[in-house]
């Protein structure tokens, strides 16, 4: 499909901005860019729309969609202390729920690629990473899904509840399997 008349901002080495430009979409992806214009065959007119590469949030935790009303006034290691025990409660539905919420807000504001930092896991819990990758796939953002960790609790000089710390060897053995399970 070729969209036209459109202000056209390509991310080539020049940076390129076209007043009227077109471009060629195939199979999701951009084509080709290019001023002027369009070549020959069907496209839709973009008049008065300005057409730039999505954005990346390279920073985000998804999760905390679900409390992010929550200890406003706090400074960062109050606001922690006061929501890890909340985020303990967190199970695959929550984040399901909470991914879903994110990715759309992202997505409606042109971000089209996440990098998404998780690392509360509360015992007995699965599925918390794969709730966030189905959540993109289903609304067509990019993610990246970082399997992060707490091995530092409350009783050891952390911030963390101790009910979320986990064990150094079974941090390395999920992110394997996360690696091996979800990696493209």
């Amino acid at each position: 499909m070729i969209y036209a008349n459109a202000w056209v901002v390509t991310m080539d080495d020049a940076g390129t901005e076209h007043e009227r430009g077109w471009l060629r979409v195939e199979d999701g992806l951009v084509a080709e860019v290019g001023a002027g214009d369009p070549p020959q065959g069907e496209a839709q007119d973009l008049r008065g729309a300005v057409v730039t590469p999505g954005l990346v949030n390279t920073h985000h935790h998804l999760w905390q969609n679900l409390t992010r009303a929550r200890s406003q006034e706090s400074n960062l290691f109050g606001w922690l202390t006061e929501l890890y025990p909340t985020w303990a409660a967190l199970d695959e539905e929550m984040e399901y729920a909470a991914a879903r919420c994110g990715l759309a807000e992202l997505a409606l504001s042109g971000c089209t690629t996440v990098f998404d930092h998780h690392y509360v896991f509360p015992r007995g819990v699965s599925g918390l990473v794969e709730a966030e990758v189905r959540a993109a796939r289903e609304l067509g953002v990019r993610i990246v899904a970082s399997r992060g960790s707490m091995d530092l609790g409350v009783s050891d000089g952390g911030l963390p509840p101790d009910d979320l710390v986990e064990e150094l060897d079974a941090i390395v053995a999920d992110t394997e399997r996360l690696h091996a399970e979800l990696h493209e």
